[in-house]
C-alpha cells in the first residue's frame, strides 16, 4: 500500500503526492523516479497506485531509456556568448524567412521553453524560440523558424500545415525527426 512520500516497486524508487489536479498523472524524472500525482478530490492515494500498476511496463521501459541517455551537451548550461551568437543566427535566418514569405511585422524573443522548440502567437504577430537551438545546426534552426512562420497562416499541424510546409522547406519531417531526437551532431 502507497503513501504520500518515498515509495519502492521492484527496488524503484516512486515519489508519490497529492496535488490539485484534474487526473492522475504519471511522469519520470531525469534521475529515474517515478512521479506519481494524486488528485485530492476524487480519487485515493490506492486509485493511483492501481493506475500507476496499470502502466508499470511503460514507467519501467521508459525509465530505461531515461537512464540509458548519455548526459547531454544540450542540458549544459548555455553561456552568454552562445546566446549571442543563437540570437545573431536567428535574426538573420528569421528576416531572410519573413522577406521570403512576405511576413512583415513579426517580433521574435528567445526564452528557455521546457518541450517546445518554437511558439507562434498569431494575433502578436510574435514567435518564441528555444534558447536550446543555440547548439542546433543552421538547419534545424531553419526549420524551426519556417515552422513558425508558417503557423501565421495556419494555426494547427493539419493538412494544410503540412501541404504548406512541403512547399516551403522540402524534407523537412527529416529535419522534424532529427531535432526531436536532439540529434544535433557536433555542438556548432
Amino acid at each position: 500500500m502507497f503513501k504520500t512520500g518515498r515509495n519502492f516497486i521492484d527496488g524503484i524508487p516512486i515519489e508519490v503526492e497529492r496535488k490539485s489536479i484534474r487526473r492522475i498523472n504519471l511522469r519520470i524524472g531525469k534521475d529515474g523516479v517515478i512521479h506519481l500525482s494524486v488528485p485530492f478530490r476524487w480519487a485515493t492515494i490506492a486509485e493511483g497506485e492501481a493506475f500507476l500498476r496499470s502502466k508499470w511496463r511503460w514507467a519501467v521501459a521508459t525509465r530505461a531509456k531515461v537512464l540509458a541517455r548519455p548526459p547531454s551537451a544540450l542540458r549544459a548550461p548555455l553561456t552568454d556568448d552562445e546566446l549571442a551568437a543563437l540570437a545573431a543566427r536567428l535574426g538573420e535566418m528569421h528576416d531572410l524567412w519573413c522577406a521570403r514569405l512576405g511576413e512583415g511585422g513579426v517580433t521574435w524573443r528567445v526564452r528557455a521553453l521546457k518541450s517546445l522548440w518554437g511558439s507562434c502567437h498569431i494575433r502578436r504577430r510574435h514567435i518564441l524560440y528555444n534558447a536550446d537551438l543555440a547548439r542546433a545546426p543552421n538547419e534545424l534552426l531553419e526549420y524551426v523558424v519556417v515552422h513558425e512562420l508558417t503557423h501565421l497562416k495556419v494555426p494547427n499541424h493539419g493538412p494544410r500545415f503540412r501541404a504548406l510546409m512541403d512547399e516551403r522547406l522540402p524534407g523537412w519531417q527529416r529535419l522534424r525527426r532529427r531535432l526531436n531526437k536532439r540529434d544535433f551532431g557536433p555542438p556548432i
